[in-house]
């Protein structure tokens, strides 16, 4: 299986647009991520309205499907419904995992000299005390594929724990080397129930047509090493679960930085998008085209695919509005004519430009 393509697979990229979404702490989590939490614990007879109140969480908000909680009060819950159940699987597998595995785990990786040896042993230790998942780390050329498989799917009716799952371990990684690791793609076995929600948590092109369920990252991650002493990873396990709940910092990868030198700070209706070109760009970064090119290519980026990116999360602020036309929002983004921005957007998304306006709408 190969890492998808720009061309393929730009779906749902980071909603830019929406505020409530904070470059460091997730400062808020939506109504479908409770409720769905609520399930494991729901079918095994657990009482969730007392776990939502002891998490300060209004029960009559959650009829509202577009209501936003704290991160603090969902972490809370989180925690909660581990710690009620004695499962940290929280009741989505037939056979629980005691209250504090998980910690067990970060003292068993903890001696770890770089992010490659981390989560071999982190994986290791899973695959080795439960039957209820099993993990792997494999590499394909230059990236990393961490693939998680259920024994009995079926059990995470809405998907849940499989998206918290490799959410946890994503966070976790990014915490032990200080610095947030770029997600190039997701592969699931599923359509996702909220995609905005999914889009917001990875940010990273996804493929619903996978065989298993997986996050890919370049290799160049693996070689890091950790920085993260004792003391901090004691102070880590008191936050959990908010702190891997949050996002990561700032993305500082090459082709972050590039695509921050490539958005326009304003763009609204009528706005002509003006890019630089790939040779503007690398003078601006006092090195040559070839050198960028280069650069973009060890993060399994490239100068078209960031562009296309950037079109792609324009060409959504717009559709999400009913005034301008197709046709105008094609000239806006620099496409000669509708029909070439229609074929582009079908690739970037799967849909035409028309059919997400509707469905937004």
């Amino acid at each position: 299986m190969h890492w998808p393509t720009s061309t393929s697979l730009l779906r749902l990229r980071n909603l830019i647009e929406n505020s409530h979404f904070l470059t460091q702490p997730m400062a808020s989590i939506n109504t479908h991520y409770i409720v769905s939490a609520l399930g494991g614990a729901r079918v095994k007879g657990v009482n969730t309205k007392e776990l939502l109140k002891r998490a300060g969480i209004p029960a009559d908000e959650l009829k509202n499907p577009k209501a936003r909680f704290n991160v603090e009060r969902v972490a809370l819950l989180y925690d909660g419904i581990a710690k009620a159940m004695n499962d940290e699987f929280m009741g989505f597998t037939e056979f629980p995992i005691k209250s504090g595995t998980f910690e067990l785990m970060t003292e068993w990786v903890s001696n770890s000299s770089t992010l490659e040896e981390l989560l071999t042993k982190g994986i290791r230790f899973y695959n080795q005390i439960t039957d209820e998942l099993q993990m792997s780390l494999a590499r394909e050329g230059e990236h990393v594929y961490l693939t998680t498989t259920f024994r009995r799917p079926e059990l995470d009716t809405e998907h849940f724990y499989i998206e918290y799952w490799h959410v946890i371990w994503h966070r976790f990684a990014s915490w032990y080397i200080d610095r947030p690791i770029k997600l190039l793609a997701t592969y699931i076995n599923y359509q996702p129930i909220d995609p905005d929600e999914f889009a917001l948590l990875y940010r990273c092109p996804t493929d619903t047509g996978g065989k298993v369920n997986r996050i890919v990252f370049h290799q160049n991650y693996l070689e890091l090493p950790l920085v993260k002493s004792p003391s901090d990873l004691h102070s880590f396990l008191k936050r959990a679960p908010v702190d891997l709940l949050t996002i990561p910092g700032e993305d500082t990868s090459f082709s972050a930085q590039i695509n921050r030198l490539l958005e326009p700070k304003r763009f609204r209706e009528g706005d002509m998008l003006e890019l630089m070109s790939a040779e503007q760009v690398a003078k601006s970064l006092s090195m040559c085209s070839q050198t960028m090119r280069r650069k973009l290519s060890a993060e399994g980026s490239s100068f078209q695919q960031i562009k296309d990116e950037l079109r792609y999360s324009l060409a959504n602020q717009l559709l999400k509005r009913s005034s301008p036309k197709i046709s105008d929002i094609a000239k806006q983004l620099g496409f000669s004519e509708s029909r070439a921005f229609s074929r582009a957007y079908k690739e970037w998304s799967g849909l035409t430009p028309r059919q997400y306006r509707n469905a937004r709408l």
